[in-house]
This record gives structure tokens, sequence and C-alpha cells, in this order.
């Protein structure tokens, strides 16, 4: 997968028993397949729902401070940036329109909102976030408990040759390690994946995909390329592949974990190939050594349905097996039931 990226042709006051915002949108809709997930008030200042805890903010500025208005109209990629750029953010209620790319090129720099959309009405402007400048190591940032939404539709579309390929909520590039992604949903962006990382050698290590919901993918949800000792866990996805996967043997792979994710196909991930509409993965490039990446209690199911760009009645798939990488990853213990198959 290449970013110049052709894809492989707790708190202790958090007073919520959840982590993933509530998504009261025809997306999620349980007759569709889809589950609605919202905040659940906690009756004590301590939840041990809530496995994770948003790194703590320094100073935090508002991009409202700084321009923004977050009414759902107006573009607010230039008051972001100014906010980023002074400190630590923490993003109050709203609609905030970002149609253009959010640069981080600082360590310990902190995204928080608080219940905000974090929107997108177009699909041709490249990624929403881009942390990192493909050559200096930065390390610690974070992004909690945003929603992203973007200009696909519920059933995604998938486009290999224009920008829409690139439309991606957030990248990490370069030698960026110990990203924290936390409690946030992700739904309807066009590009090949919702996070990823990337380098053409060393994209960093240990960063910590978790607790997120991913739904209506272009293809990727989470991905890691060229990326090392990180963690996708306890993930819910819909409509979206899961997993690692390089573009050849100078990036870097190994030591990865992707544990207790939940993976379901309704209408299918929106790109045509790999003739899966959701896919669980350690490792898909033929000529990468995936072997020490663990990929252990997941599941997997579904079919994609008419409506679905990918066509209809395609399963889910999870890839095991030597002809995926030139060493497999190790698997265990993962679910495939409900119209999922183990490719070998």
């Amino acid at each position: 997968m290449a970013s110049e990226l052709a894809i492989g042709h707790v708190r202790s006051e958090w007073p919520y028993s959840s982590s993933v915002p509530c998504d009261n949108s025809a997306m999620a809709d349980p007759a569709a397949g889809y589950i609605k997930a919202c905040y659940v008030k906690s009756t004590t200042t301590t939840s041990s729902a809530t496995q994770y805890t948003p790194p703590a903010l320094v100073n935090p500025v508002n991009p409202i401070t700084y321009g923004a208005k977050c009414n759902g109209s107006t573009d607010d990629t230039a008051a972001f940036q100014k906010a980023i750029n002074a400190g630590d953010v923490l993003v109050p209620a709203g609609t905030c329109v970002i149609n253009g790319t959010l640069n981080v090129r600082v360590s310990n720099r902190h995204i928080q909102c608080q219940g905000t959309i974090l929107k997108r009405t177009t699909g041709y402007n490249m990624q929403m976030f881009v942390i990192g400048d493909y050559t200096n190591a930065y390390t610690n940032d974070s992004i909690v408990e945003c929603n992203f939404v973007g200009a696909n539709t519920a059933a995604p579309q998938y486009y290999g040759n224009d920008n829409r390929h690139w439309d991606i909520p957030v990248e990490t590039t370069g030698p960026v390690s110990n990203f924290f992604l936390a409690g946030n949903s992700f739904k309807q962006f066009f590009g090949q994946s919702m996070f990823q990382t990337y380098a053409a050698t060393n994209g960093g290590s240990g960063d910590k995909i978790m607790y997120n919901t991913f739904a209506s993918c272009g293809y990727y949800g989470p991905v890691f390329v060229a990326h090392t000792n990180g963690y996708i866990g306890h993930n819910t996805v819909t409509d979206c592949a899961v997993g690692i996967e390089n573009d050849n043997t100078s990036q870097a792979t190994g030591g990865n974990v992707i544990e207790y994710n939940t993976i379901k196909a309704v209408y299918g991930y929106g790109a045509p190939d790999m003739t899966a509409s959701v896919m669980l993965t350690g490792g898909v490039a033929a000529s990468a050594n995936y072997s020490t990446n663990i990929v252990r209690n997941n599941t997997v199911s579904g079919t994609s349905n008419a409506q679905g760009f990918r066509g209809a009645n395609i399963g889910s798939r999870t890839i095991i097996g030597t002809s995926w990488g030139i060493k497999a990853a190790q698997y265990s213990n993962n679910t495939c039931v409900s119209g999922c198959t183990v490719t070998k």
C-alpha cells in the first residue's frame, strides 16, 4: 500500500460507561445491520467499561478562539490549523467542516473532542489529518473521541484514479511512533483507509488504535503500513478491511497485534479488488515477512448485499496462510461465521 500509496495491488473523571459517540444517522439503522452506539451515562466517576485513558491535555486551546464556526457549513480548516499550532486542542460540541488538510508536526500534541462532528463535504481534498512530515520522528500525538464523517455513501464507493483515493481522515507519515487513536467514530470516507501509517521504510512503532468504530470504508478502516509493534484492538468495524499491508520488503513490519475486533459486512467495502466484502489480515503483500504479527480473538462475519459497489453476495474473509507473504502472520482463535470464509 503506498501513500504516495497504491493499495497492493480512562480518564478518572470520565462520566460515561462506553467509548463510542452516539450515531443516530441512517447508517446506524439496525435494520441495515448497523448497531447504534452511544455514550451511556455512568453512575460513578470511573467506569471499567472505558478501557483507555485519554492523554492529559496541557493548557488546551479552543478552535473557536481562532475563528472556527463549527456551524456545519463554514470551512473551519484554517482556524483548526491555528489551534493545532498553538497547543493541545479541546474541541467543543458542534459540526466543524474540515475540507482541507490539517498538519500535526510536533510531538505530544493531543486533540480531544466533546461530541464533535468533524465533517467533509467533498471527497477530493486529500487527507483530513496528517501526523508527521515523512522525514522527522514524532511521538505521543493523539486524537480521541471525535466523530469523523465523510462525503461517501452508506454503501461505500471507491476511486483509485483521482484525489478521492486519498480521502483519508487520519494518516501518520514517516517515523511517527506511539500515536494514540481511541474512542472515535469514522464513516463514509472515499479513501483507501480511515486510519493508516505510511513510510517508504520506517513508519514508526507502537501506535494504539482502539475502541473506535469504522463504517462504510473505501477499503481499509485501520491499517498499518511499514509499522512495527502496533496495536489494533477492540474496534467495531462495518464494511471495512482491517489489517497490515506492506508493498515490499523494504517496509518494516513485525510485532503488531490485532485482537478483539468485530468486523462485519453489510454492503461491503467499496474497493473492487480482493474479492471480499470485508477482510481481516495480518499481512497481504506477497514479498513481506509477517511472521511476528499476531491476529487473534477477532470475529469476522457477513455478506455484501446488492446495494454495495462490490455487488451482491460477496462474503467476508479472514486471510491465513503462506500465500499471503513470504511468511504469514500468526492467527489464533479468530471466529469466521455467517458468510465469512477462511483463505489459506
